[in-house]
Formats: C-alpha cells, sequence, structure tokens
C-alpha cells in the first residue's frame, strides 16, 4: 500500500456541498434574525416601562394630592402626617414643588428647589404611592442644570435617568407663552434614545416635541445650550418674548441621539 495512501481524499470529500452551505446560511440566518428581534423586544419593553412608570407616577402624584391635598415634596404637614418622614422633611405648602420667591421676588430660592425637589419620593414612598426607599436628601447644586439626582433620593426611568417632579418651566413651546409658562412637571429622566423618545411621544401625546402634554425638555432640541452632544428635537426655532410663534419641531431620528429627556405637563 502507498504509505501517502491514507492523505488521499476521494473527489466527494473536497469542500462543502450546497446542501451544506445553504444549511450554514439558513443557521446564520436564525441566529441574527433572534438577535435583531430580542433587541427590538427589549427596545420595545424598555420604551413600554417608561410610558407605564410614567403614567404610574403621574397617578402616584394626583393620588397623594388628593388624600392629603397638598403635592409631594412641598407637603408642610408630612413630617406630622406620614409615618417615616421626620422633621425637618417638610415642604413650604405653597403649592409649587421646589419653588418659593418670597426672598427675592421673581427668582426661586435655591435652597428651596433643592429641598423639595430632593423630598418628593420620600413622601410618596413613605405614603404607600410608590415603592421604594429613598432618602430625602436635598439635591445637589447643579442637579437640576444636568437633569441629575442620585438614585438614593429619585426615582430612576428604565434607561437610568432620574426622574424628577418639580415646578418649572423645562418644556419646549412653539410660543414664548407656551415655552416660558412655570407647572408642577415631570421630567422623565435622561439617557433615552431619540427613536424611542419619539415612540414614546406617540403613544402618550401627540407625537410632536414641542406640543401637547409630553414634550421634549429646552435643553435637548436644536438651537438651545444642549446637555447632551446633538440634539434630539430639530427643525424649530426657539420662541422669544417678542415673537407671537415659533415653528415647531420634530424629533430628530437622523443623528440617532442616545441621550434625549421630555417633560410630562401637569
Amino acid at each position: 500500500m502507498d504509505k501517502f495512501a491514507k492523505w488521499h481524499r476521494t473527489p466527494h470529500q473536497d469542500g462543502f456541498t450546497l446542501i451544506e452551505i445553504a444549511i450554514v446560511i439558513i443557521i446564520i440566518g436564525l441566529i441574527l434574525g433572534g438577535v435583531l428581534k430580542g433587541q427590538e423586544l427589549i427596545r420595545s419593553a424598555r420604551t413600554h416601562s417608561v410610558a407605564d412608570q410614567g403614567s404610574a407616577v403621574k397617578s402616584a402624584i394626583m393620588g397623594f394630592a388628593d388624600r392629603y391635598r397638598a403635592l409631594p415634596g412641598d407637603y408642610d404637614k408630612a413630617a406630622a402626617n406620614i409615618p417615616g418622614v421626620a422633621s425637618g422633611q417638610d415642604g413650604d405648602g405653597n403649592g409649587r414643588v421646589g419653588y418659593n420667591d418670597s426672598k427675592t421676588p421673581g427668582t426661586p430660592d435655591e435652597a428651596n428647589r433643592l429641598l423639595e425637589s430632593g423630598l418628593v419620593w420620600l413622601h410618596l414612598a413613605k405614603a404607600g404611592f410608590i415603592s421604594g426607599s429613598f432618602d430625602g436628601k436635598p439635591l445637589r447644586p447643579g442637579d437640576l442644570k444636568g437633569w441629575g439626582c442620585p438614585s438614593e433620593t429619585c426615582m430612576m426611568n428604565a434607561f437610568n435617568g432620574p426622574m424628577l417632579f418639580i415646578y418649572a418651566n423645562e418644556q419646549t413651546g412653539v410660543s414664548w407663552a407656551s415655552d416660558s409658562a412655570n407647572s408642577n412637571q415631570l421630567w422623565v429622566g435622561k439617557n433615552i434614545p431619540s427613536e424611542l423618545i419619539s415612540e414614546l411621544d406617540r403613544k402618550m401625546d401627540d407625537g410632536k416635541p414641542s406640543t401637547g402634554n409630553f414634550r421634549a425638555g429646552d435643553g435637548f432640541v436644536e438651537g438651545a445650550p444642549t446637555l447632551v452632544g446633538n440634539s434630539c428635537a430639530v427643525g424649530g426655532k426657539l420662541p422669544k418674548k417678542e415673537q407671537a410663534e415659533g415653528l415647531p419641531f420634530s424629533w430628530d431620528l437622523k443623528n440617532q441621539a442616545v441621550d434625549c429627556g421630555a417633560v410630562l405637563l401637569f
């Protein structure tokens, strides 16, 4: 026997057959399809989570207001009437969370803003309207400007962005009046991708970032001092006091911004 015979291969052993190649392609396609479908399901679940969380928080705040005739964070008798709320963890009871301009008319007292904004989630949790353990500590200087808050103090959204409830005018509008109007409002948190926040707007409101009750935060729109590297809402024109109307924005899906935030008006 030829000593090299054992290395000899017959023609039908060379390479893969068409059937084998087809099977491999099908398996790869199934794997890729499963991965993409899984990513789509994860995105959809997170979108639903933020929407459900926003609705639940709004219901909790309204339930708190109905029971105590005051807003969480602003309630001035919280220590007396809510078990677990300590002395010094009361608001001022003026109906505006984190806004007291009595010291300097027209200018909110910064200490009051940081105090009451940090008490919101403690009041809600101790009253049994939400689950979780929150310390009620005042926010840190700079938190509100950057939509920040420690997880021990504030509730986080599904993208680990802090949620804030505060009397402010963070919403974007198409007129100076609608853009600058103050209200008690829920900031649903940062870190939400633009494609998902646009879907949230369609599910919860009118799909437009500068109208309705679900709007882009001022810092996330084109032409504003943004909180992120690229804009989440574009195409509009920021209103000025002398303007009657600005131009409506649309959610920017082209740049695929990954750090967007919106405001839910009450």
